[in-house]
């Protein structure tokens, strides 16, 4: 029997493009419903800034009936094809970084050491298992030319005889997944005279909408003369801040979206901390990894349509972002 499972948590894999394959899939003669997926999946899930994972994922990863099974195991390739029309970075960016963070996701959950040993062969053919040391490793010189760059630092101290030995699962599912993200990254040329002209109309469709989108995020990009004061927080943001200084536990998405917030309005990394260590759950070294991540990665601050997803809106303030209420204080200056 399929695992149809196993197809839908890891679709870029060798089990995926065999089953479609198999099943003589022509991926450039789907039904335009399933185009309308892939339109819906390059437009809103990939783009969210955050989910509930288990809500997010496992709501299509427990599937056993083919017929659905099938359509969303065409979602990775047809994308790509989408994508390479499209020709955005931005958009590509998502899209691997989704993948990559899916990967992590249900890879760190598997506990069978023959799944691990496929998907490590499926994303990079040159890793190599050690059986006496029961560790995984690649040649320093096979592992140069994947050209990672600043996504994947080498660890030096794990270097025997020319070979990177990765000490523990999670080293090694870390690797994989900036492996897979480049992998990614790296789209095929596809001829546009040999496609057919929904593709093509689906693929500008989708490209207007995005564009749109990311100017109106640009909308909302701006620079704060100094660290804003709590006293000028929009109402959702507040609330959340005073919870926390009151020795309320927040929700974990409310945690990250009240971190992002803050560090976007220009509170640095002490004053960020200081003020989780008022929550009854803190721990200074969860605390201080995440929020140095969010520092480093400067998300955006979640527009209201987010927020209210997230059940974090708590005041209908008439705007479609927080922060179009400090520009109408003046609070702001347009980068």
């Amino acid at each position: 029997m399929q695992d149809y499972n196993y197809l839908l948590k890891f679709p870029f894999s060798n089990k995926a493009k065999e089953y479609l394959s198999n099943k003589r899939i022509d991926l450039l003669s789907v039904e335009p419903a399933l185009l309308e997926k892939v339109k819906k999946f390059l437009l809103e899930e990939i783009n969210q800034e955050y989910k509930i994972q288990e809500k997010y994922w496992f709501n299509i990863s427990r599937i056993d009936d083919e017929i659905i099974a099938s359509s969303y195991v065409k979602i990775y390739p047809l994308s790509k094809i989408i994508l390479s029309i499209i020709d955005n970075t931005p958009l590509l960016q998502s899209f691997a970084n989704y993948y990559q963070k899916r990967f992590l996701y249900f890879s760190k959950k598997e506990t069978n050491p023959e799944i691990i040993n496929d998907l490590a062969t499926d994303i990079c053919p040159n890793i190599q298992f050690d059986s006496k040391k029961e560790q995984y490793y690649i040649a320093l010189i096979d592992l140069l030319t994947l050209d990672l760059g600043e996504d994947y630092k080498l660890q030096y101290t794990n270097l025997k005889e020319g070979n990177i030995f990765f000490i523990n699962k999670e080293q090694l599912l870390e690797f994989l997944a900036v492996v897979l993200k480049k992998r990614i990254l790296r789209t095929t040329e596809v001829n546009k005279k040999e496609l057919p002209k929904v593709y093509l109309e689906i693929s500008e469709d989708i490209k207007k909408k995005f564009q749109s989108t990311q100017k109106e995020r640009e909308d909302f990009d701006y620079r704060f003369s100094g660290k804003l004061s709590n006293n000028d927080f929009p109402p959702c943001f507040d609330k959340l801040y005073n919870d926390l200084l009151s020795g309320k536990k927040l929700s974990h998405i409310g945690n990250y979206h009240l971190a992002v917030f803050l560090a976007g309005v220009g509170y640095s990394y002490e004053d960020i901390i200081n003020i989780y260590k008022h929550a009854p759950n803190f721990d200074e070294r969860i605390a201080g990894y995440q929020i140095k991540k969010i520092l480093e990665k400067k998300y955006s601050i979640a527009n209201c349509e987010t927020l209210k997803s997230n059940d974090l809106c708590v005041f209908d303030c008439k705007v479609k972002h927080p922060l179009q209420l400090l520009k109408r204080k003046n609070l702001t200056e347009k980068t």
